[in-house]
This record gives C-alpha cells, structure tokens and sequence, in this order.
C-alpha cells in the first residue's frame, strides 16, 4: 500500500506528515475545508469527539493536535486500520485515540448512551449515508452537541426530523453541513 500523504494544520502536532494510504474511497477533507471547520469550531480543549468513516484519520488528528482529550474513529476497511493503529503508536497517542473496525451503522451500537462533544462524518459522497446519520445517533442513543457531516456539495441531504442544520458551507466541490438536535428531542 503507498501513501500519498498531507500535514496538520495547526495544535502540537502541527506540520507533522501523515501518510494516506492509496486505497478506494479514502479521500482527506481537503485543507481549505479542514481549516475552516477548526476556525468556526473554535477551541477543541479537553472534548470528546467522534470520527464517522474515519479514513485517512486526519480528522481525527487534527482534532487531537488541537486539544481534544479523547477521539473515538469507526472505519470500515481493515488495511486502514492497520494504517492508523501505526500511526497511532508512532505518535505515542494510543491513550486519546480509539479506533475501531466495522460498518458505521454497525459500530454505533457500541457507543450506545455515550455522549461526544463533536461527531464529524466524511461518508462516500453522494451515497445517500449523509441523510441517514442523524437517524443512527437517535438509533443508538449517541448524543452530541455538533454534528459536521462532510458531502460533496452536488447533494443537499433531507435530514430527518429531530435534527436542525444550523449552517452549511462550500469549499469547492465540497460541502460541510452542521446540524444539532432539535430542542426537546434525542
């Protein structure tokens, strides 16, 4: 497996490389975006968050070097995960970071009752998962303050009830959607 491969924007792990592995539908949040989210999220000190269709990890990365205490990352493809499970060690970061194995919708059941500060979701674009996973946060009883769906920004997803978008923003071909639980559900 080659690596192609992109840096930290920014905390204590900022300019350090992270090799992405060459495989089909692992495609990091592109910088412009990855940026933006950070600056319009603010201070990610001592959080929780929990990375959906983790891929390259970088979001999980970005959020440990910017101060999240714990991350939480589901990814389905198994040479991935041995990916990251490498990267992890390396960086020394095996106390923050949780990886695990399997379908999103899967995994979730897992978390059941657990809370996260941010829940960010990179799902394939345009395969209609988008749409579906404020549905699977309700199913499993995974709650969060923000939830960050990124899609390509040729699909406007129909969130299910429950949920509100509070913004959404363009960066090329790529659209990030911020949603929150509609107040007195979930």
């Amino acid at each position: 497996m080659s690596a192609t491969g992109v840096r930290i924007t920014a905390g204590r792990f900022r300019g350090h490389h992270i090799p992405v592995p060459e495989v089909t539908g692992v495609r990091p949040t592109p910088s412009k975006a990855r940026q933006a989210l950070f600056n319009i999220l603010g201070s990610l000190e001592g959080t929780v968050v929990l990375d959906l269709f983790s891929g390259s990890g970088l979001m999980a990365l970005e959020a440990i070097s910017r101060g999240a205490s714990a991350t939480v990352s589901i990814e389905s493809n198994r040479r991935v995960i041995r990916h990251l499970q490498g990267i992890r060690k390396q960086w020394g970061i095996e106390d923050c970071w949780q990886l695990l194995h399997g379908d999103v919708h899967v995994m979730l059941a897992s978390l059941a009752d657990r809370h996260f500060n941010l829940v960010f979701a990179d799902p394939p674009y345009a395969g209609g998962i988008s749409a579906c996973l404020p549905r699977w946060l309700d199913e499993t009883r995974v709650s969060c303050a923000e939830l960050v769906i990124e899609e390509s920004a040729r699909v406007v997803p129909a969130w299910p009830p429950g949920w509100t978008q509070r913004q959404s923003r363009r960066y090329g071909s790529t659209c990030l959607y911020f949603l929150a639980r509609t107040t007195g559900t979930g």
